[in-house]
């Protein structure tokens, strides 16, 4: 019976000592899961910091958000010529970026999302139904353009050209061939032509920017509107340009200046009321001249019949 009790005995204790081990294992494993979701947690808050740091610095960068309102003129080239415009995507546009179905991209973004260093081709496409690869982009109407795309015969590939100024014939422009819809935009007056071609293909600027110059007011790309004018005038307010027939009414006139008399006139110009050939200003009746008794008739001194 004896030896019966003792074994009972170091069973019990073999037992309790199993469960002391198993208490200790599982508080060993507490520290190394606290370090783990102290690093999560770690990682995350760094991610969001750098998150809002870039949207601070987009938003103070051109083109900001709610201020600036750039154009730029693009075109789809696809072997040998441009493929029509792409849809209107204003009301598609979450970002400001958009087109009007004019050839033109215009970047006015309405947050940090679209702004500064945000502003890219993938925000203007997108809502425009054109979706960029790394190196290929699908049209709206589901064609896809890849590298190897046929062009006549010839394998081509994709590439983005972008010109910092679309209407300085000097200019050059830089290619892109990999990951195209993060281009980005960095100049007002800039044109971008997204091709598909062959190797050593002269790819042209997009047939848009004359659209582009008038978008611009009719000058060079960033030249103000009233570049060229007498300091005194001004743009009327919702014209992009002076009008030609603009004069200065403080300038003097010249009384040696030559009259064209073919010139026509204006039946609809007004009439200064006060002006002594104005029709429709109302004649004043005459006045008879009252005689001054003090002064000789008319025929005074002269006696008739003598001559």
């Amino acid at each position: 019976m004896a030896k019966a009790s003792s074994s009972k005995k170091v069973a019990r204790v073999a037992r309790a000592g199993t469960g002391k081990r198993r208490v200790r294992e599982r508080k060993n494993l507490a520290f190394p899961m606290a370090i783990f979701v102290i690093l999560v947690l770690g990682s995350l808050v760094v991610v969001v910091a750098r998150s809002a740091r870039l949207d601070a610095a987009s938003a103070s960068e051109a083109p900001a958000a709610n201020k600036d309102h750039w154009h730029a003129a693009y075109g789809v080239y696809v072997c040998d010529r441009f493929l029509p415009p792409l849809a209107d995507s204003m009301k598609a546009s979450a970002t400001g970026i958009h087109t009007h179905a004019d050839g033109l991209i215009h970047v006015e973004p309405t947050s940090p999302v679209g702004a500064g260093a945000n502003a890219r081709l993938k925000l203007f496409a997108d809502p425009a139904g054109l979706k960029f690869g790394s190196d290929s982009f699908t049209a709206p109407d589901g064609t896809a353009y890849t590298n190897g795309y046929d062009c006549n015969g010839k394998p081509a590939k994709v590439y983005v050209y972008r010109w910092a100024n679309a209407q300085d014939p000097s200019a050059t422009a830089e290619v892109f061939d990999r990951d195209l819809g993060n281009v980005r935009f960095k100049d007002n007056g800039s044109a971008y032509t997204i091709a598909v071609v062959p190797e050593g293909t002269e790819v042209p600027r997009p047939d848009s920017v004359p659209q582009l110059a008038e978008a611009l007011g009719g000058g060079a790309a960033g030249e103000s509107p009233t570049a060229g004018l007498p300091p005194n005038l001004s743009v009327p307010a919702g014209a992009e340009s002076a009008p030609a027939s603009l004069v200065d009414p403080a300038s003097p006139v010249n009384p040696a200046a030559p009259v064209n008399p073919a010139s026509p006139v204006d039946p609809a110009s007004p009439v200064d009321p006060a002006s002594p050939v104005n029709p429709a200003a109302p004649s004043q009746p005459s006045t008879p001249a009252v005689p001054d008794p003090a002064a000789p008739a008319p025929n005074a001194g002269v006696v008739p019949g003598q001559p």
